[in-house]
């Protein structure tokens, strides 16, 4: 179904991998034993279908900021009016700016990118936040995955539980194919774009639209897509 879908847009899913669409993806999302209890989320729908359809690029922020696996929970907290990431059992161990700063390592041909919902690093609007007592009051971002949003704004992103939907995952493909596709043929390619997307249903359509302006917003793509 989501190659026929990629079809009605003028897409076709490379047999290279190295030719698809790059979309960064929360590692334990793809069995990778890297979550703070030494195990993994792997995603059904990332791990069989997407991966058969873009090139996945694992991250995990709390590893690559020297976490050990196993390693002790931290969880997002709000003092004095800002969010910060902390140890549960040594709250004087702040961790906010070392996982926001994950952020700028993530490569520039990036054309999408699949987080781990609820996770104090990885979670995009899904993240209990609590209070000063530990307590849960709120949903935020993850420091790594609010990082990556505010300074990659066009950038096509989506926790895991979102791609639980069907209709989300479609929508979610045709951007990152889109914005494949803009970080190549620059912001001329839009016009082309613009008018394969009449070939889409609604919701499908309106979506695809919505963002394709987003991207025409944007003066250019920083760097070609390779």
């Amino acid at each position: 179904m989501l190659p026929d879908l990629l079809q009605q847009m003028g897409f076709i899913a490379a047999d290279r991998e190295v030719d698809r669409p790059a979309v960064g993806v929360s590692a334990c999302l793809i069995g990778r034993p890297v979550r703070y209890d030494g195990g993994h989320r792997r995603h059904a729908r990332v791990h069989d279908e997407l991966a058969g359809l873009v090139r996945l690029v694992e991250v995990c922020p709390e590893v690559a900021v020297g976490l050990p696996v196993p390693r002790p929970p931290i969880q997002v907290v709000q003092i004095k009016g800002a969010r910060r990431v902390r140890h549960v059992t040594a709250p004087r161990q702040d961790l906010t700016e070392a996982l926001a700063d994950q952020a700028g390592a993530v490569g520039p041909a990036i054309s999408g990118f699949v987080v781990k919902s609820r996770s104090p690093s990885c979670g995009l609007g899904t993240t209990p936040v609590h209070d000063d007592q530990g307590r849960p009051f709120a949903l935020g971002d993850g420091a790594f995955a609010g990082a990556l949003a505010r300074r990659h704004p066009d950038l096509p992103m989506a926790n895991d539980s979102d791609l639980d939907a069907p209709l989300f995952t479609q929508a979610f493909l045709l951007r990152v194919f889109c914005h494949h596709h803009w970080r190549t043929h620059g912001a001329d390619g839009l016009t082309t774009l613009r008018a394969r997307s009449g070939r889409l249903d609604e919701p499908l359509l309106s979506g695809t639209r919505r963002f394709l302006d987003r991207l025409a917003a944007i003066e250019k793509p920083l760097t070609p897509a390779r």
